[in-house]
């Protein structure tokens, strides 16, 4: 956890001309105000170029919202889809952000070495990682050797703030899953594909297991996760897992929420004010609603109807 305390005021920040941020979210009171402590805070979500603007809007003032809130934000470090749009929200916000890559992406997302010792960021990557400091070791951060170009400005280390880039090795993906978490202090999800869902399963088969207490939300844009949360309170029902759902994976409606949710949480076992006295009765009221028993009404209706013309025929 990185320990910065401040009670500070911020104010509204215009955003650059190239990158929107809804006003709501700008003018919003939350972000007027640094939070107390400062969170490392990992972020998963879609990679796509073909990723909703809907869930775009809300990446972006994910990314804006823990950079006014003085978080910062762990990532891909991606150049599209909700990474892309959470790292825009950074670069508006002024904020901190740490990429984590894997080395065989290195040259799709703009990077190139020089006498095999550094590594130089060309044009492809997000803006927020230009002069980025680069981390390039199997050892991760505290032992990591810093590799920046020679020449570079970094007007952004003058604000105080964390522009760096982790390089992850191996022949998969998961040493850079273990960067993504090295450190942090809670997860944030956005919509996504496998990776995604890869990602936030591992975390939290983890706090299912005990072996982390950090805060995971889902950011639950027009019911993504519902799946996700059908499936856990199936699994709770089935008793194939022992944790009520709610103590693994919180559900917010809006970037707001998750970050409130794990400000307040953070460090801490889930409160008794949010325990719901989760039982199998939660799951049974479910598949009994008002929806399932008309579609089960519907259904047996048909096959009476069935029945009573096979035996009309039969005459």
């Amino acid at each position: 956890m990185t320990s910065s305390k401040s009670s500070n005021s911020v104010e509204a920040q215009d955003t650059t001309s190239s990158i929107k941020i809804d006003p709501g979210t700008v003018n919003n009171k939350f972000c007027l105000q640094k939070a107390t402590t400062s969170l490392n805070v990992t972020c998963y979500g879609s990679s796509s170029a073909k990723t909703p603007i809907r869930y775009l809007e809300e990446a972006r003032s994910l990314g804006y919202m823990l950079a006014r809130r003085g978080h910062i934000c762990i990532n891909g470090a991606g150049s599209y889809g909700c990474m892309a749009a959470m790292n825009d929200g950074v670069l508006a916000g002024d904020g901190h952000v740490r990429g984590v890559i894997h080395e065989m992406f290195l040259v799709d997302n703009g990077y190139v070495g020089i006498n095999g010792k550094k590594l130089l960021r060309r044009g492809s990557s997000h803006q927020v990682f230009e002069n980025a400091i680069i981390f390039q070791n199997k050892d991760h951060v505290a032992n990591d050797d810093k590799c920046v170009d020679d020449n570079t400005t970094t007007d952004y280390a003058e604000k105080g703030l964390i522009r760096e880039i982790h390089v992850a090795g191996g022949d998969d993906l998961q040493e850079r899953k273990k960067f993504l978490v090295n450190n942090t202090d809670a997860v944030i999800v956005l919509p996504g594909g496998p990776g995604t869902w890869d990602e936030l399963w591992e975390m939290a088969c983890a706090r299912h297991l005990n072996l982390n207490q950090l805060p995971i939300v889902c950011v639950n844009i027009d019911d993504y996760y519902e799946p996700f949360r059908d499936m856990l309170d199936r699994a709770y029902y089935d008793e194939l897992i022992r944790l009520p759902p709610h103590e693994i994976v919180h559900f917010a409606s809006s970037a707001e929420e998750a970050i409130r949710f794990v400000e307040e949480h953070d460090g801490k076992e889930v409160n008794d004010a949010d325990k719901k006295q989760y039982t199998n009765k939660q799951y049974i009221r479910k598949c009994n609603s008002p929806w399932s028993n008309l579609a089960l009404a519907f259904v047996t209706g048909a096959a009476f109807g069935v029945v009573i013309a096979i035996s009309l025929i039969r005459r």
